[in-house]
């Protein structure tokens, strides 16, 4: 399945002319928005692989700002497009550390080169601490067992912020501070993590498609599963599954 790619560019003609460079048999575009606040929500739908943001859009928040809320909840590479090169622009986006900076006018090569390395670089503190699973629930604050619990029972499932944070009374951005505070990774990251630990056991019954366990784990492709557990195994689903027949 090829990769999930969101544009966000509020020219709709430039918008069109990137999806028709990055469009193969490796990305699919799965949305393109030309606002801000649009596009915060769209992630939340979407969960796509990789985000292509242009930084200067339409709303009240600019690419950046977009990306740096985009950043607090999930652990998604962000690729910068922007006629800016400015200092004061690059220290901007610099200081967020996003995976590429591609400067319009661009070749299709430097820009699928960018999304390439971009999809291949693991994610920032994506590892949840072994520790920090939930399998502990006792360890874990009161305020957040039920939360645990519901994400161990649900890793099938989409499991959004909102809710989430709505079910302890919380505001999405408050729950996100709180949780990293006392679990020491994002909700994102440790719902990948909780997945990729389902995603291990499922590949020891080798009856299974990698596919099948992909949706078992809450992944919306084979190619989705393959990417977040080579970012935290160094291994795909297939060479893991290899290793352990080696080992019988």
């Amino acid at each position: 399945m090829p990769f999930q790619v969101l544009i966000v560019e509020d020219e709709r003609l430039v918008a069109q002319h990137i999806a028709h460079l990055i469009k193969d048999n490796e990305y699919q575009v799965c949305g393109t928005v030309s606002d801000g606040e649009i596009a915060l929500k769209k992630v939340v739908e979407l969960r796509p692989d990789l985000i292509l943001l242009d930084i200067c859009i339409k709303g009240k928040l600019d690419g950046i700002e977009v990306a740096e809320q985009i950043q607090s909840l999930y652990a998604i590479p962000i690729i910068f497009l922007t006629a800016f090169s400015d200092t004061e622009t690059l220290k901007r986006a610099q200081a967020i550390n996003p995976a590429g900076y591609v400067v319009k006018p661009f070749r299709r090569e430097q820009l699928l080169s960018s999304m390439a390395i971009a999809l291949a670089q693991p994610a920032q503190n994506a590892e949840v601490p072994a520790q920090k699973t939930a399998e502990d629930l006792a360890a874990a604050p009161y305020r957040l067992q039920a939360t645990l619990a519901y994400i161990e029972a649900h890793l099938d499932k989409s499991i959004t912020i909102e809710f989430l944070s709505g079910a302890i009374g919380m505001s999405p951005a408050y729950f996100c501070r709180f949780f990293q505070k006392e679990m020491g990774c994002s909700p994102y990251q440790f719902i990948i993590q909780s997945r990729i630990q389902r995603a291990k056991e499922l590949l020891k019954q080798r009856e299974l498609s990698i596919s099948d366990i992909a949706l078992r784990c809450g992944f919306t492709s084979h190619s989705q599963l393959t990417h977040h557990f080579r970012n935290l195994t160094g291994l795909t689903p297939r060479d893991f599954r290899h290793s352990l027949a080696s080992k019988t």
